[in-house]
């Protein structure tokens, strides 16, 4: 499969973006493991966060000739592709697996509103069999040979703030210490 070394950069470089934004919103995700109290922020963006990371699962897997994603940096240079994922822990398998789950979920309740989806979106879902240990590891073995590969075919690391979610918990507590302290005052008065 031919390719230009530009189009195969800028892909190197855009889908490192995608990895690091896809950890980083795993991060979040993670971090939303607090008690929320029915519809506020931290369930809305919890909500947000998750449909976010699945658009760009799908579009760092989509596996056709036309887009410039993974698999499109895995055929044009597999040895190199194939060592940084065995150093990164990365299975190729795995992320294939992956791909071949989420072409259904895209169609049905990411980007329509399928006349069948619509009657049970969970089952979506569940049909396709795609778990939340699978996404993380991939999101977090992506991330690592994504790295190795913006060094490898770009010559220098990506640069990048690492984000934890640790202050989603302390977020959370000064909204549940407000939201006691507007109770407290109204129960006073």
């Amino acid at each position: 499969m031919g390719h230009s070394d530009d189009r195969y950069n800028k892909a190197i470089e855009r889908l490192s973006g995608e990895a690091f934004w896809l950890n980083t919103y795993q991060s979040a995700i993670l971090g939303m493991d607090i008690d929320t109290i029915g519809l506020d922020f931290f369930r809305v963006s919890l909500n947000a966060l998750q449909d976010a990371r699945l658009v760009r699962l799908i579009r760092v897997l989509e596996d056709h000739s036309r887009v410039a994603s993974f698999w499109y940096v895995l055929k044009c240079n597999s040895d190199l592709v194939e060592k940084c994922a065995k150093k990164a822990g990365f299975d190729i398998d795995a992320a294939r697996q992956l791909s071949a789950k989420l072409p259904g979920i895209r169609t049905q309740t990411i980007m329509h509103l399928d006349k069948k989806g619509i009657l049970n979106t969970e089952k979506v879902y569940e049909e396709a069999g795609v778990t939340f240990n699978e996404i993380d590891e991939f999101i977090k073995s992506m991330w690592q040979i994504m790295q190795l590969l913006h060094l490898e075919v770009l010559r220098k690391e990506i640069r990048f703030d690492k984000y934890t979610g640790e202050d989603i918990k302390h977020l959370a507590d000064l909204r549940d210490q407000d939201i006691q302290n507007k109770n407290d005052e109204m129960f006073d008065s």
